[in-house]
């Protein structure tokens, strides 16, 4: 018999509420499609069946009791494997924290158990999570559920797997680089990097960027992204930058949006492009001001900064471990950490200069607008044997190909949600990218509402298993 389409998170908040179903039974459904799945799939590294059948049991006894936590209340979710969840390994995609347990929950992970959520367990990384395919030295590949010979990006490639394939209706995520939004793109879901500081964060391994990484949300609809976000969200006084993240709120008349699909003689993919387009004429239907713009950043300075920012932290990382990590760290890493610890101190302060200068120069191209919209990534998903595509538009691919729109929004700390839109011609998911101001994240979810309620984004049924 054919397994029956998974629940969507906010269908199984509203069966909780009525009492139709009962977390136990969305546990062992969750748990019984990784089991059919996972092992194909490479999507979780661990799972605390377990722990969440203890979760799962004690939010039954609220639901009988008639006092549920709120929506997610029982609900199934996953952890990408870089983020800590006390008493579940974290190997962060590498062998030299093949043994690591942490102590202590992360904030956004302290909210999901308090919100009643059931962790069900932690998903696949690559190595250090600097990677755009999701490939671990320890775990193995992530493979894409739309079409397995598929990449499903990095590196929240797992996180993605996972959602995409029902087998949690929500996880997450993080994004230094893109690693929420693009590997959304490839998967047909929706990805959110919010604000830098909008989820609070404390606890956790160093950063490989300074703060260009946040945590990101996962979900097949925007609802369920939403819902995720609405848990993990907000401030906390042990991480002071998310009590400095101001609340921009919609503006009383249309939104201005400005839009892009090309950067100078970069490679994007044709459909990419013109999903792009399509999706500027919806906005501007709805009302919105909708104008071509150039990107508001430098392309080739966000390249050489984040090539050396997050070299220096492969660097720091491998040094944790300076007795194994030239043994034991992957052939890109140990490459990363290499050229990071060649660097000078003068060679990162000059980097620091940089990622100021992108950051003012992004405040003064932005002009007028409320929202850009871009692409995703430049491309749908690459067979899983390559590191990234052999071709990307009309030229050839290489390794910073992909994030091409989706860098310079970590380096500058604004919102980016990813929007799944119409497949490609031979069928791979493609997104496309809505970024806004620092502090303007309910802007970027206005304007995705508007798209995702839209037959722009329609998606074929998924196979599922």
């Amino acid at each position: 018999m054919t397994p029956t389409p998974p629940l969507s998170a906010t269908a199984m908040a509203a069966r909780l509420a009525e009492g139709s179903v009962t977390p136990p039974e969305l546990l062992e459904d969750s748990l019984a499609r990784i089991g059919r799945s996972n092992a194909e799939l490479g999507a979780f590294v661990h799972v605390d069946a377990e722990g969440a059948a203890e979760a799962a049991r004690a939010a039954a006894g609220r639901q009988a009791a008639g006092m549920r936590l709120g929506p997610l209340d029982g609900v199934p979710v996953a952890v990408k494997d870089n983020l800590w969840v006390a008493g579940m390994p974290a190997h962060w995609g590498s062998r030299m924290w093949a043994d690591f347990t942490p102590p202590v929950d992360d904030i956004p992970v302290e909210r999901l158990r308090r919100a009643g959520a059931v962790i069900v367990g932690k998903t696949n990384t690559p190595e250090f999570a600097l990677s755009g395919r999701t490939d671990s030295p320890l775990h193995g590949p992530a493979r894409n559920p739309w079409d397995i010979r598929l990449t499903p990006g990095g590196s929240s490639g797992g996180s993605v797997a996972a959602v995409a394939a029902g087998l949690v209706p929500l996880a997450l995520a993080t994004d230094a680089g893109g690693s929420t939004r693009l590997p959304a793109s490839y998967t047909g879901l929706f990805g959110m990097r919010p604000s830098n500081g909008r989820i609070a964060r404390r606890h956790g391994f160093p950063p490989m960027a300074l703060d260009f990484q946040a945590v990101g949300v996962l979900g097949r609809s925007l609802e369920d992204m939403e819902l995720l976000l609405s848990c993990v969200a907000g401030p906390d006084a042990r991480d002071p930058s998310s009590e400095r993240v101001p609340d921009l709120a919609e503006p009383d008349r249309p939104l201005r949006v400005g839009w892009c699909a090309s950067i100078g003689e970069e490679g994007v993919d044709a459909e990419v492009a013109a999903a792009v387009a399509e999706c500027a004429s919806v906005l501007e239907s709805a009302g919105c001001e909708v104008a071509r713009r150039e990107a508001p950043f430098d392309l080739a300075l966000v390249r050489k900064v984040w090539g050396v920012i997050s070299a220096a932290g492969a660097a720091r990382a491998a040094e944790l471990h300076p007795d194994r990590w030239r043994a034991e760290a992957s052939g890109a890493i140990a490459a990363a950490a290499g050229r990071g610890l060649g660097l000078s101190a003068v060679d990162y302060l000059r980097a620091l200069d940089g990622l100021a200068e992108i950051r003012a120069g992004v405040a003064e191209a932005w002009g007028g607008m409320d929202l850009l919209l871009c692409p995703s990534a430049a491309s749908p998903a690459w067979p899983l044997e390559y590191e990234f595509p052999r071709q990307v538009g009309d030229r050839p691919g290489h390794g910073m190909a992909q994030n091409i729109f989706a860098t310079w929004v970590n380096a500058v700390g604004y919102p980016g949600l990813s929007v799944p839109v119409r497949p490609h011609a031979d069928g791979r998911p493609r997104g496309v990218q809505l970024v806004g101001r620092f502090g303007a994240d309910s802007m970027v979810l206005a304007a995705g509402r508007v798209l995702a309620d839209d037959p722009v984004c329609s998606r074929p049924a998924f196979p599922w298993r």
